[in-house]
């Protein structure tokens, strides 16, 4: 007698918690639905990175270097002048190169990275000298220049290239 008892219990239990949903859900349909807001923002433009560009080249690099002792250790500093072609059609800017110093044999003994900030407009050249580069191991003979980076300029570098 007591487990009938409990179980119509329980059983009213739930029919009454089910029939409160019931209710409450149908009351929830008819509130009217809050607005929502839209908010739109407009970030700055940010250059487009190009890895490797093909229509930029070194072309004409000099490389002239001096040695420098203090006491026991011996360094050398390099100075670079070069020119950078710009074949494509846009205008770049943001530039990295890396150059890799070498020994007679073509061995890589030091690696060192150089920013350009100046913008190229399409068909045209820019010419960078003394460029330097200080603390390189004394066996340097030569040097490879490569263009890592660069960054499409943004419509108003566009303009008016440097």
């Amino acid at each position: 007698m007591l487990r009938k008892c409990l179980f119509l219990g329980l059983t009213l239990v739930l029919v009454v918690a089910l029939i409160y949903l019931f209710i409450y859900g149908k009351q929830l349909e008819k509130q009217p639905a809050g607005t929502s807001e839209e908010i739109t923002q407009e970030s700055e433009a940010t250059p487009t990175r190009v890895l490797s560009p093909q229509d930029l080249e070194v072309v004409q690099p000099k490389l002239r270097l001096e040695k420098v002792s203090s006491g026991k250790d011996q360094s050398q500093t390099a100075w670079h002048a070069m020119e950078i072609l710009n074949k494509g059609k846009v205008v770049y800017g943001g530039i990295l190169l890396t150059i890799d110093y070498m020994d007679s044999s073509g061995k890589v003994l030091a690696t060192k990275a150089h920013a350009v900030e100046k913008s190229i407009a399409p068909a045209t050249a820019l010419n960078l000298a003394e460029i330097k580069a200080m603390g390189l191991p004394v066996p340097v003979a030569s040097c490879r220049i490569e263009i890592t980076y660069a960054d499409i300029a943004s419509a108003s570098k566009r303009k008016q290239p440097k």
